[in-house]
């Protein structure tokens, strides 16, 4: 989070609103399971096994396998598309898969929609990758909550001032991303999900077609 640009804080903290906004159409939809939270899915899942719940367990054994193969899409098309396209071509994937999501929702089924946006929430991930490795978390926020405390603490003892308030930025446009979603899909069930394909699609050629120079980082 340091060597980030404000760009680029720019575009992980609408990413990560877009990462609680689906989040929470599907926990509202599907009756408490997430499709960008992993460790709440992994909590339920062994609850539900020792409770002998056998569907609850499997559903967040399937969301979470969605998950994985969303995160390895994303990192093919990354390493296929190399470091100066990676990233639009990670967010043009997600867009492709919010825009099937969105379809699917109006047109089908809820639950295969909602399955679909979890692929799009594991291909997130690879939008800010380095040698091969996620540089910043958009779907998971307890490791940005502890990094957003230590460098806390850091500034506290005399080190960089504000780098904590880049941590607590994204945990805070996920929260409101999820507030946003909550009431969207309460005012348009899961028509709600048209916002956050525009939002990517959107973001997405901002970085295609605006130059570096001018904050777009392609990195």
């Amino acid at each position: 989070m340091r060597t980030i640009n404000r760009g680029e804080l720019a575009l992980a903290a609408a990413l990560s609103a877009v990462a609680g906004y689906v989040d929470a159409v599907a926990f509202v939809h599907l009756g408490g399971y997430f499709v960008s939270f992993m460790s709440g899915n992994t909590t339920q899942m062994s609850a539900s096994v020792v409770e002998a719940m056998t569907g609850p367990a499997l559903k967040c054994l399937s969301i979470i396998a969605l998950f994985v193969v969303g995160v390895m899409a994303g990192t093919i098309v990354r390493r296929l598309t190399g470091q100066a396209r990676g990233r639009a071509a990670v967010m043009l994937s997600v867009s492709v898969a919010l825009g099937v999501a969105a379809v699917l929702g109006s047109v089908w089924s809820g639950y295969a929609a909602l399955m679909v946006a979890a692929v799009a929430m594991g291909m997130l991930n690879s939008v800010f990758e380095k040698s091969g490795e996620v540089s910043v978390g958009l779907t998971y926020m307890t490791g940005t909550l502890v990094k957003a405390a230590q460098r806390l603490v850091d500034a506290a003892f005399g080190g960089e001032r504000w780098v904590w308030a880049r941590h607590l930025l994204l945990w805070l446009s996920m929260a409101v991303g999820a507030l946003i979603g909550a009431a969207a899909y309460r005012g348009m069930d899961l028509g709600s999900l048209w916002f956050p394909f525009v939002t990517v699609a959107s973001l997405t050629a901002v970085i295609v077609f605006v130059p570096a120079g001018q904050g777009n980082a392609r990195a």
